[in-house]
């Protein structure tokens, strides 16, 4: 137990280390942005990046999830460990040469993305370095000190290009271009150091089919994810300029980032939780429930407080202040945020509980498809915070369900 202790407290820190580099860059490099490039391109950019972001979680299709789970369930049998890992690239491989093949339809034959073609073509260079990024090894092996390691790598490269070689608007494309270096080094780098735990192998046709049948489910429901999440700028981007893209998008980073603070806890307990007992799961949840809800709320009520000061200072830019009030209604989702991954991240993945993960995302996002594309067409950058707001909260109320009913089956069988 102490050494179990040991490991997620390891784990925590180097991923608390990595989440603070996840906040204290983006200060730097948003701002920076805004200023040098203007709202336009720098929305232009934010557009090709949530792009990126589907083809991201297309690629990933749930290995996140279901890969940190069988690494961490045969890292103790080198031979079943080569084979996984190997069985899972050769998926990404073949997924990567898939979706970049849909990019160059899109790209070719759409207009909006015709005109800026090689911004959407240098962004997908941030999917492929993702996608060989092995974080779900890792992540499975319990060391994610390596992960901490490379992903501050990548962001300082990607941070020190910025700065030195863009000076004006033109430099826009060097955006994608600099983050995909970044991914990519960091890429290859992981994969070299996955040699020390494992090597590359022939898997079994068996194996990769099982791997990615059992991912379809993780997919789906990271899709429908998508749906509510990084699809906003782009559902956004079809109603509203560039500038008040850019707008949005400069206040959805900081979100993220505040959304994410409690991503390094919940990745290091997965895990153990894992591998634990449903009462010791269940204590487990009862104990952090309050704590977190509590962070959650101070949040919201300081960018409430001090939304304007907070963009003053971050950005100071007269339309991004012009918005403070967009800002104030995407603070709510620290709240219910903190919940939710609870829930559904760490608890309905670590019981294996994939299917119904899937529903709850999926109901979840085919709710804000609809509701977003009406609040945006009526109210514009406004009608699209308050449907991720409604979304956020539709979406508790929707796991806590689920997690009430997998609860009582659990009683009713034993």
């Amino acid at each position: 137990m102490n050494n179990e202790k040991r490991t997620i407290a390891s784990n925590f820190f180097s991923l608390t280390v990595l989440q603070a580099v996840n906040y204290l860059l983006p200060i730097l490099v948003l701002p920076f942005l805004v200023r040098v490039l203007g709202l336009d391109k720098f929305g232009l950019v934010m557009f090709a990046q949530s792009l990126a972001a589907f083809f991201i979680i297309a690629v990933d299709f749930g290995f996140e999830i279901s890969g940190t789970r069988e690494i961490a369930l045969a890292k103790k049998n080198k031979e079943n460990l080569s084979q996984i890992f190997s069985a899972i690239l050769i998926i990404k491989l073949a997924l990567i040469i898939f979706w970049f093949i849909t990019l160059f339809l899109l790209v070719e034959f759409i207009p909006r993305f015709k005109n800026n073609s090689i911004v959407y073509y240098l962004s997908f260079g941030i999917v492929i370095g993702h996608a060989i990024f092995p974080v779900w090894f890792f992540q499975g092996i319990e060391k994610m000190k390596f992960v901490t390691f490379i992903n501050i790598l990548a962001k300082l490269i990607f941070t020190v290009l910025l700065f030195i070689v863009i000076r004006e608007e033109s430099d826009y494309y060097l955006v994608p271009a600099f983050n995909s270096i970044g991914f990519i080094l960091a890429g290859i780098l992981g994969l070299l150091l996955c040699l020390k735990y494992v090597r590359f192998v022939k898997p079994p046709i068996n194996l990769i089919k099982r791997l990615f049948i059992d991912s379809i489910s993780l997919f789906f429901g990271k899709f429908a994810t998508n749906l509510y999440t990084t699809c906003n700028v782009l559902i956004l981007g079809f109603f509203v300029s560039d500038a008040i893209v850019g707008v949005y998008s400069s206040m959805e980073k900081l979100i993220i980032a505040v959304k994410n603070i409690y991503s390094p806890f919940y990745q290091a307990s997965f895990p153990w939780l894992s591998n634990q007992s449903q009462n010791n799961r269940i204590k487990f949840l009862k104990k952090v429930t309050p704590i977190v809800f509590s962070i959650g709320l101070v949040i919201a009520l300081v960018i409430y407080g001090f939304g304007d000061i907070i963009l003053e200072l971050i950005y100071d830019d007269e339309l991004v202040n012009q918005y403070v009030l967009v800002f104030k209604i995407l603070g709510v989702i620290a709240i219910f945020a903190s919940l939710n991954m609870m829930l559904v991240s760490l608890y309905f993945t670590a019981v294996k509980l994939y299917k119904s993960r899937m529903q709850i995302l999926i109901i979840t996002g085919l709710f804000h498809l609809p509701l977003s594309l009406i609040l945006v067409k009526l109210y514009g950058i406004y009608g699209m915070a308050t449907a991720v707001m409604i979304t956020e909260f539709f979406l508790l109320v929707i796991a806590f369900y689920f997690f009430q009913k997998h609860i009582s089956e659990k009683l009713l069988i034993d």
